[in-house]
């Protein structure tokens, strides 16, 4: 099997370096490069057009997360995974819809993120953490906008009103939310969302 040639983007010295050492034995994975800002980061995958960039979410620099993950998925080639050191479930996949096709965390074992890493590089999309509910990726942009006007306004109502959609209608939506993520009520929903960072 070729080697997975991996650039890492991280500003903090010491986990680039650890992650580098914890990804290098097998041989299946070659770092080729690394940065510590995000306008390095995208100069490195420029030259370099690796086969991956694991990427860390606040990077110093004029790039920000979201564009950075549109620059460097446009590449030739390239695939990007996330690597932060939490995740808030809520915004996981927004940096997925952005175009990265994997999110790992810091705090996972080294095995795991070189399996993340292997099976992205097999063509493998939306590979998560295990530490992070799966669930989060099967809601799609409109729930995931309407849970953060739910949780925001605090009342239904004013939720229905900022989407500019009747209560009646955003009830149902809620309804149907519920049921697909096998909660009790819309309050147990309400309670959800605010314990995964909506």
């Amino acid at each position: 099997m070729p080697e997975i040639r991996l650039v890492v983007v991280d500003d903090h010295a010491p986990t680039r370096e650890q992650v580098i050492k914890d990804l290098a034995p097998g041989g299946v994975i070659k770092v080729v490069g690394e940065a510590q800002t995000s306008d390095d980061g995208l100069k490195v995958a420029r030259d370099l057009l690796p086969d991956i960039v694991l990427l860390d979410l606040h990077l110093p620099g004029l790039v920000g997360t979201m564009d950075m993950i549109k620059r460097l998925t446009s590449l030739r080639n390239v695939r990007v995974v996330i690597f932060g050191s939490q995740g808030k479930p809520a915004d996981v996949q927004d940096f997925l819809d952005a175009g990265a096709v994997g999110y790992v965390l810091k705090s996972d074992a080294p095995a795991l993120i070189r399996m993340a890493l292997l099976m992205v590089s097999r063509g493998s999309k939306g590979v998560v953490s295990p530490a992070l509910p799966r669930h989060v990726t099967r809601l799609s942009p409109e729930e995931r906008v309407m849970l953060r006007q739910i949780v925001q306004r605090g009342k239904f109502s004013k939720a229905a009103q900022r989407m500019g959609i009747s209560e009646a209608l955003l009830m149902l939506e809620v309804e149907a939310l519920t049921i697909k993520l096998d909660l009790e009520s819309p309050d147990h929903l309400v309670k959800w969302a605010k314990k995964q960072g909506f």
